[in-house]
């Protein structure tokens, strides 16, 4: 059976079971609802299912319904991606290159990178995106993104990932901190008291010596892009890659970056899809996220990030 409908009555579904009522979403698509209750009829005379159940006071998705709603909102994001593509190739003359970065990345280095690439290879409209690496992947698989930023790779016939990066993790103290002055810190001498978690929104782990780490179980957690201001406020201490703690320490003069005295790394990829028209772009782009390192490689940082071939 053919089912055929209309992307506006597709909308207008998806509001009313975001919304919960006919009534709230035709005063939030600026409708009347005498409307949106025969757009919700004609969707499901075009579907040939009933979406909601009609037993109760409030509606209710039926299970049609339930699975329309979560399709929908995918579709609705693709329409709205090609409607910024195309609206980026009216006004600039080729579309925005999207960019998927993880939160380890996305603090200052994918931003500075981005910037390279432009001012060498001329003004293109940009979008950076945040998502865990995990996504980042499902992001270039779905055409969502042109590249990803990632430290997750997998076997994949339309991906390719290439390594660019390795870096190890660090510690940052504020300068309070009883550890402040050691050369190294040792896992082992942290109070968890005072240690602020990072929610790893990679959904990864580092490699290398974990042990220690993963017995750190601190009350004290945040996100990555909450992650220094947290450490600061509190005067504790914290983990993050060796990019980040030089993004970090840049930004807040209160905190210092020390390396670790039990070795922990991550792999960061450049990933893209294997198509001849994105190599060269992707060739390029991987010069800024190489020459964008090399500017963090001094100091406490010379040996804890490494440029991968």
């Amino acid at each position: 059976m053919k089912r055929n409908f209309n992307i506006h009555d597709l909308r207008i579904f998806y509001t009313v079971v975001m919304t919960g009522s006919t009534r709230q979403a035709a005063q939030a698509m600026h409708l009347t609802q005498p409307a949106v209750s025969h757009a919700i009829s004609r969707l499901e005379q075009a579907t040939g299912v009933q979406l909601f159940d009609r037993s109760h006071k409030t509606l209710r998705p039926t299970e049609a319904g339930q699975y329309l709603y979560s399709e929908a909102k995918h579709v609705l994001d693709e329409l709205v991606r090609i409607d910024e593509a195309l609206h980026s190739i009216e006004q600039f003359g080729g579309r925005n290159l999207r960019i998927a970065a993880s939160p380890a990345l996305a603090l200052a280095y994918a931003p500075d990178a981005v910037r390279r690439y432009l001012d060498a290879n001329g003004t293109r409209p940009f979008s950076i995106d945040l998502e865990s690496s995990v996504q980042v992947i499902s992001a270039v698989e779905t055409m969502r993104a042109d590249f990803g930023l990632g430290a997750v790779s997998r076997d994949s016939a339309r991906l390719a990932f290439l390594p660019f990066l390795r870096t190890e993790v660090m510690a940052i103290v504020h300068r309070d901190h009883p550890l402040a002055r050691q050369e190294a810190v040792a896992v082992g001498d942290i109070r968890p008291d005072s240690y602020v978690q990072p929610l790893w929104s990679d959904y990864v782990m580092p490699q290398g010596d974990i042990a220690e780490s993963l017995q750190l179980r601190s009350g004290m957690q945040a996100h990555m892009s909450l992650l220094p201001g947290t450490v600061r406020a509190v005067r504790g201490i914290s983990m993050v890659n060796a990019l980040s703690a030089a993004d970090i320490v840049q930004a807040y003069p209160e905190l210092v970056a020390l390396p670790l005295a039990s070795r922990q790394w991550f792999d960061f990829v450049l990933i893209t899809r294997k198509e001849s028209a994105s190599q060269d772009l992707a060739e390029r782009l991987l010069d800024a996220l190489r020459a964008a390192a090399e500017d963090r490689r001094h100091g406490v940082y010379a040996h804890t990030i490494q440029l991968l071939a």
